[in-house]
């Protein structure tokens, strides 16, 4: 248990740190109430629109690069070098947020498992704003070619930042603290708090951060789940739990919050679509008009669904489903 004081200083240290308005804040919390009768449930369902936040369908991208960007600009760089898929949020993002600070930016994107039979939007647009794109053949080569480019940028007398993958870094997991900071304020004018938050999680970035808010802002008994999108679930709790300990380490209060990570829902791999979260995509879109995405939220989705339907929530268990964006994933020119 976090003492009142050593939370109230952390707090203080938190908002002292600098970072950018870039978002449309705050995000809707909106009821689900269609939803949950097409599902035949008795939980109070609930959504967290950032999705909203901005930069294109950005999502939880958003919040993480304010914090970021801040970094960059104070250290004077002049071009930021970031990667991800050909289809990444992350890195159209970046892009559109660079172009709107006046900042080069490069991506290094690696080719898909499975080749697509259009160009992503996602892609399109990166182009459209401007962005340098590298592309390699697969993951494995996205660091090592970031860094090569930098030490050319360098050496040609340009300032170029490394953004790791997913903008997942103890500062760019500020962003998420700053969400939750943003939930306990609207959830103080509702008068109530959630049983259990289901959000997605692979680069760490996100999770981490809404652990960190969660125990500063939230009520403790606030379960958290996230739902990964590709990678084991041991291996995303190592790397969340790494970046907590660097936020509590940043805010001087150590972190003990249970990390949980559902990996049932991966199905094929990262951007492998999968036929529970094109049913949860389905329902959702039909029962309330709001989009998924095929590579996270809707994976995301499909796990909150099965936890409900196997009743591993309490009857009335209010349930918050954090949509952290993406939809353009559904989308090719």
């Amino acid at each position: 248990m976090i003492h009142p004081i050593d939370r109230h200083r952390a707090i203080e240290r938190f908002e002292a740190i600098p970072h950018l308005a870039l978002g449309h804040y705050p995000t809707p919390l909106e009821k689900l109430p269609r939803f949950k009768a097409a599902l035949g449930c008795s939980q109070r369902l609930y959504i967290k629109r950032e999705d909203l936040a901005g930069a294109g369908l950005g999502g939880n991208k958003v919040r993480k690069l304010e914090y970021i960007f801040s970094e960059v600009l104070r250290d004077g760089a002049d071009t930021v070098i970031t990667c991800g898929g050909l289809r990444s949020n992350h890195c159209r993002v970046t892009a559109m947020l660079a172009a709107k600070l006046g900042l080069t930016c490069v991506l290094v994107m690696n080719e898909p498992a499975h080749p697509y039979a259009a160009t992503p939007a996602s892609y399109a647009i990166n182009e459209w704003v401007g962005a340098r794109i590298v592309r390699v053949a697969d993951r494995r080569e996205r660091a090592p070619t970031m860094e090569r480019i930098a030490g050319e940028l360098r050496a040609a007398g340009q300032k170029p930042a490394i953004i790791p993958l997913g903008a997942s870094t103890p500062v760019g997991a500020l962003g998420q603290v700053s969400a939750m900071q943003e939930l306990a304020g609207q959830l103080g004018e509702l008068r109530f708090d959630f049983d259990a938050v289901f959000f997605s999680t692979s680069s760490g970035g996100t999770q981490a951060g809404l652990l960190a808010g969660k125990a500063l802002f939230l009520d403790p008994e606030t379960q958290l789940y996230g739902v990964s999108a590709d990678d084991p679930s041991l291996s995303i709790q190592e790397t969340v739990g790494g970046i907590l300990r660097e936020i509590g380490e940043r805010l001087r209060l150590p972190f003990d919050e249970r990390i949980q990570v559902d990996d049932r829902q991966v199905g094929g791999g990262y951007g492998v679509e999968t036929e529970a979260g094109r049913e949860a995509l389905q329902l959702l879109a039909h029962s309330e008009g709001i989009l998924l995405d095929p590579v996270y939220t809707a994976k995301a989705m499909a796990g909150m669904m099965a936890a409900i339907r196997s009743g591993a929530l309490a009857a009335e268990a209010r349930v918050l489903f954090w949509h952290t964006g993406g939809q353009m994933a559904l989308f090719y020119t």
